[in-house]
């Protein structure tokens, strides 16, 4: 009887870990961040877009550059442009596409663009397809009424 008890035990902790949630695609590794201090008005008609899920923004700051992401959840997200995948390289940097609500990697060559790595990434960050194997770097995002700052 104790004999299939600790069969019961073993098999639970291998279906256990088999089912457990992979947590290295939601860590950050060696992607370089900047300082980041940004608040803007909402009202202000250069931001104002910002107001309807599914908008983003491009913003200087950090290393590469701050993307502001008001997604069709209601939620607000703000990441290093840098790529999760050789973030260092020059033309590691990640872009919108509105077309099919994701974000990929590469830069734009004579007005045409140019992939880095494949990797692709969903409105949260989290990598949904190529080499990125963790989350892109995340900045602190606060909204008060109209307007929101973000920070690290």
């Amino acid at each position: 009887m104790i004999k299939k008890g600790l069969h019961i035990i073993i098999a639970l902790f291998i279906l256990g870990d088999i089912t457990s949630c992979d947590d290295s695609r939601s860590i950050t590794q060696n992607i370089p961040t900047g300082p980041v201090n940004l608040v803007f008005d909402l009202n202000l008609s250069s931001y104002m877009k910002l107001n309807n899920p599914g908008e983003f923004a491009y913003f200087d700051g950090g290393i590469k550059g701050v993307l502001v992401i008001h997604d069709y959840d209601d939620n607000w997200y703000a990441f290093e442009r840098g790529c999760a995948f050789e973030p260092t390289k020059s033309c590691a940097k990640v872009w919108v596409d509105s077309v099919n609500l994701q974000l990929y990697c590469g830069e734009f060559i004579a007005g045409s663009f140019s992939t880095c790595c494949s990797s692709k990434y969903n409105f949260q960050g989290f990598p949904t397809n190529g080499p990125a194997a963790g989350r892109l770097a995340q900045y602190k995002i606060q909204k008060d009424g109209n307007i929101v700052q973000v920070y690290n």
